[in-house]
């Protein structure tokens, strides 16, 4: 075992309590002495305690409180109680409260020894389970997540664990980690975590209590947990988990727990139509260019529209998760950095009301940012990017490839630009290659499609188009002219 902890307030029995642990042949990492339950919980709180052994009469706070305090724990220690014969009736009192025994004092080496041998052989079956719990949950996640498919022999394997944890027939649950549920189902069998979803195995009588729990309308639990149907065959376990999956995908937007078949969505087609174009890749990006403006009550708008929407389930869940897998892809690609939370994850969070909170809050708080990086640095910005056109105007150059070099976003770039040099990035590129074209015509003897082409005109018609729209007349003209 890794940690003994003693609580003792006498010194001297405290350390030879300490001692014949160290001594009695169980391997122990660490054993660490406190002279009060108060001290003993602040242990607790911040560590992992395999084993504990208490005193019941101490100052401040005494075993039987210590003992009590400790169930709000969520990892409570085995715990022997340290008692006298006066103290018995107390004892007795700890045990009923998860105490596992008691010692009599004065502590005696070879009961002491006993007790360790006997709770050392616990902790170890203990372990060698999770960790046949951790190599069923990886077949698990072959078999379900992978989706691949399982021997008949794994299969039976499965099916024989799944009854020796919860009984003949099953339930599968999946929840976000942050779920009230978690509490109920921490001394169930957990299948796997990914994707910020827990997956639990729980049988009939477990199942019974959970749902009890969820009716309770003054003492219940709140989830959006999403539970299977009841199951027998370990062969069902995909089908019994992807019910589960989908049950915890409407309980996200629904925010309440689903664990029954729900009738077809009576939500218009229309309006299904509807929420699917606001998840079309083409508006996600607008609104993610919406983001460093000072549109930002246009920002609001387009994104509350989003979220009530999908609210009213008007938008499908996989439409759904897909534009905020492409929203963070964008994010990244027009502002060089990552967006401040993982929105392609949004079950990572108990509710849509959750998520969307998070989210928002993100999304106003990089406008925020944006917005105060104005000024002094957006005119540096400037200064950069039409030096970087002077140098290269003569290139294909567009205005995503300046926005991209000065890591400035697309709108804000543009409107910027314009108030800096008091054109926009087409007409300003423009006359810079026409001011080029005209120097070439007069100091040159190139023809004049190659001096379109040199100035940055792929095609001769559009150079001498430009040309002649901002000097009024054609390149020839203008040369001839010129000459004369």
């Amino acid at each position: 075992m890794r940690t003994v902890l003693v609580v003792e307030d006498e010194k001297l029995i405290r350390q030879g309590i300490s001692t014949m642990i160290k001594r009695c042949g169980v391997p122990v990492e660490e054993v660490i002495e406190c002279a009060n339950g108060l001290k003993a919980m602040e242990v607790l709180r911040e560590k992992d305690v395999d084993v504990m052994f208490t005193d019941i009469r101490m100052p401040k706070m005494n075993g039987i409180e210590l003992v009590n305090a400790m169930q709000e724990l969520e990892k409570k220690p085995i715990t022997i109680a340290v008692s006298g014969y006066d103290d018995f009736s107390y004892a007795v009192e700890m045990m009923r409260g998860g105490v596992r025994e008691y010692i009599l004092k004065p502590v005696e080496r070879d009961k002491l020894k006993s007790v360790m041998e006997k709770l050392e052989e616990e902790i170890s079956k203990i372990k060698d389970t999770q960790k046949n719990n951790r190599e069923l949950g990886k077949k698990f996640l072959t078999y379900v997540l992978e989706d691949k498919d399982e021997s008949p022999e794994t299969l039976e394997a499965l099916g024989k664990n799944i009854r020796e944890e919860v009984g003949d027939s099953y339930y599968i649950v999946v929840s976000s980690s942050t779920d009230e549920i978690q509490k109920e189902l921490s001394d169930s069998f957990m299948l796997s975590e990914t994707c910020g979803t827990n997956v639990y195995i729980v049988g009939k009588e477990k199942y019974d209590l959970l749902i009890e729990k969820l009716s309770d309308e003054e003492n219940g639990i709140v989830s959006t947990a999403g539970i299977s149907d009841c199951y027998v065959d370990a062969i069902d376990l995909k089908k019994a988990y992807l019910q589960a999956l989908n049950r915890r995908s409407r309980a996200f937007f629904s925010e309440t727990i689903v664990y029954e078949t729900k009738g077809k969505n009576s939500v218009p087609e229309k309006l299904i139509e509807n929420g699917v174009r606001l998840c079309d890749k083409a508006q996600v990006s607008t609104r993610v260019h919406l983001i460093g403006t000072d549109k930002t009550e246009q920002l609001e708008k387009e994104w509350n529209g989003f979220f009530i929407a999908a609210g009213r389930e008007q938008i499908p869940a996989k439409e759904f998760e897909a534009a905020l897998a492409f929203f963070t892809k964008e994010f990244e690609n027009v502002y060089k950095k990552s967006f401040p939370m993982d929105a392609s994850k949004p079950y990572l969070y108990g509710s849509l009301s959750e998520f969307r909170d998070a989210f928002l809050d993100a999304v106003y708080k990089e406008n925020s940012r944006f917005m105060e990086n104005t000024g002094d640095t957006q005119t540096e910005k400037m200064i950069q990017a039409v030096d970087y056109i002077k140098k290269n105007f003569r290139t294909d150059i567009n205005m995503a490839v300046v926005s991209n070099y000065v890591s400035m976003n697309y709108s804000l770039f543009s409107t910027a630009f314009k108030n800096y040099t008091g054109q926009n990035f087409v007409s300003f590129v423009r006359d810079l290659r026409i001011s080029e074209a005209k120097k070439l015509l007069l100091e040159s003897q190139l023809r004049v499609n190659d001096i379109g082409a040199k100035v940055g005109y792929d095609n001769s018609k559009h150079f001498m188009k430009n040309f002649k729209a901002v000097v009024g007349v054609s390149p020839t003209e203008f040369r001839r002219n010129s000459a004369r």
